[in-house]
């Protein structure tokens, strides 16, 4: 008895967290929502777009009609990301933007505001900081951090987009 019970709880599961995947001909946009063509509902689940059949190109993920993330794919025959976005829930605006190299050992992120405003660049190489920079009003405002390819720790200010003064430490 106690199986059966676990298996009607593992099928009902599986029933709510399965996301539809259909091309972006099925769905249609109104009002910053997306609704699918044969139903009129709502939209949660994937749309993804293809080059010729079977290369996947992109894939937005949508829960109740809302955008929450995209991803693009590098060209080739595995499928490796190259680039991922997160929206805000309230504005479709882009909330953070993370790009892969085709190896994923660098990554470039960038985080934005509700307006669209950048917040912050970081990069990062097999998982360590070599690049870190805030923003204002989508200008450098603040410490700019980073790691050349010798070791060496450079530092800048900005403030408004303006160089205040440079640091150059020997790496430790």
């Amino acid at each position: 008895m106690k199986k059966h019970i676990l298996l009607i709880i593992i099928l009902f599961t599986f029933k709510l967290y399965s996301q539809e995947i259909l091309s972006k001909e099925n769905v249609y946009a109104e009002n910053n929502l997306t609704y699918k063509v044969e139903n009129n509902q709502l939209f949660t689940g994937k749309i993804q777009n293809f080059k010729h059949k079977n290369h996947l190109l992109s894939e937005f993920e949508f829960i109740d009609g809302i955008l929450i993330k995209g991803s693009v794919y590098f060209n080739g025959k595995e499928k490796i990301v190259a680039e991922e976005r997160y929206f805000f829930k309230s504005n479709r605006k882009i909330e953070k933007k993370i790009k892969y190299s085709l190896d994923h050992k660098i990554i470039w992120i960038e985080y934005f505001d509700e307006y669209g405003n950048k917040k912050l660049e970081e990069d990062f190489k097999d998982g360590i900081l070599i690049y870190s920079c805030p923003y204002s009003n989508n200008k450098k405002h603040g410490k700019e951090f980073s790691i050349n390819k010798k070791g060496e720790i450079n530092e800048c200010f900005f403030e408004n987009g303006k160089l205040i003064k440079t640091d150059k430490k020997p790496n430790e």
